[in-house]
């Protein structure tokens, strides 16, 4: 015998309720019962796809704030002071490179002057550093702007352009105004 509900097919002929859908059997003798078939719905379990999730942050709005500010200030100081090492005491280490360079005297005044140009461009390398320093900060606290990426990248240029100074001006003096001053006829 079969559920007139659902078509399932009934353990005993005595049973009262069906046990796959619940419903009550009655017990009234029918013409014979052909099977029914048991019609499942379309029970498709939608695709399931991983999508990641990235950890959003937070839009900052707003100017540049203090970062970004020291960040440009410590770039121009950077800068400035390659400007400065080469007008101090860079331009008398450079005339050595010229034709008459063996008419020059080497004076204490040029090594006082090539001594600072090294502490000046040292200077200038800290100040690049800090720049670059003050960017990262920026970029962590501030929101996107472009005081801080001019800044950024006049640090770069003053972390780079002192960097070369400070090994150059020791190579010079090693290689070309030493061994001048020392072969200077006068």
């Amino acid at each position: 015998m079969f559920c007139k509900n659902c078509g399932e097919k009934l353990d005993t002929l005595d049973q009262k309720f069906c046990a796959s859908c619940g419903s009550v059997i009655s017990n009234t003798p029918d013409a014979p019962q052909a099977p029914q078939l048991k019609v499942e719905e379309n029970r498709v379990s939608p695709t399931v796809r991983s999508v990641p999730v990235y950890e959003s942050k937070s839009i900052k709005v707003g100017g540049p704030g203090p970062h970004s500010k020291k960040c440009f200030a410590f770039s121009i100081v950077s800068l400035g002071l390659v400007g400065a090492a080469y007008l101090f005491g860079g331009s008398n280490l450079f005339r050595y490179f010229t034709p008459f360079a063996y008419y020059y005297s080497f004076s204490p005044f040029v090594v006082i002057g090539i001594i600072a140009t090294v502490i000046i461009h040292i200077a200038g390398l800290v100040f690049g550093i800090l720049s670059r320093t003050n960017s990262s900060k920026a970029g962590k606290f501030e929101p996107i702007n472009t005081l801080e990426k001019i800044g950024s990248v006049f640090g770069v240029f003053g972390i780079v352009i002192n960097s070369i100074f400070i090994v150059l001006i020791p190579i010079i003096l090693i290689s070309v105004v030493i061994p001048m001053m020392l072969l200077s006829p006068y």
